[in-house]
């Protein structure tokens, strides 16, 4: 640097400031990333347990609702009940094959919650029929 032109020292510059900046955008892609990882994470964690508690309640509540009459069976509660179907199906047979949580649980736990899931959702449902 010391002998040399002033447009190699202007290209120089030009040079670490574009490297400064394509540091700065990959910084803030990174911390981006990992912030939307903890939120994905986060929302995992807190909705994995709410989707088995709805799906249950659905997976009561739609059919009878069909067979006392209560409900009309239409293409949107169809599709609800199918929805259903294929959440609780997913949670019993990770259950059934020993597999580790989705969420970062203990597997009894994880077992335990999806049980009281299940028999909160059939409270529910006789509780939705009776009023």
């Amino acid at each position: 640097m010391l002998a040399s032109s002033r447009a190699a020292r202007r290209f120089s510059a030009r040079e670490d400031r574009r490297k400064a900046v394509v540091r700065l955008f990959r910084f803030l892609f990174r911390m981006l990333g990992m912030l939307f990882g903890i939120v994905f994470d986060l929302l995992l964690l807190a909705g994995t347990p709410l989707a088995y508690l709805a799906a249950s309640f659905a997976l009561f509540d739609l059919p009878a609702g069909w067979m006392f009459g209560h409900k009309p069976m239409t293409g949107m509660s169809i599709g609800l009940f199918a929805a259903a179907l294929l959440v609780c199906a997913f949670g019993i047979f990770r259950a059934m094959q020993g597999a580790p949580p989705v969420v970062p649980v203990r597997p009894k736990f994880a077992k335990a919650m999806l049980v009281l899931s299940w028999a909160t959702g059939f409270l529910l449902a006789i509780a939705d029929l009776s009023a």
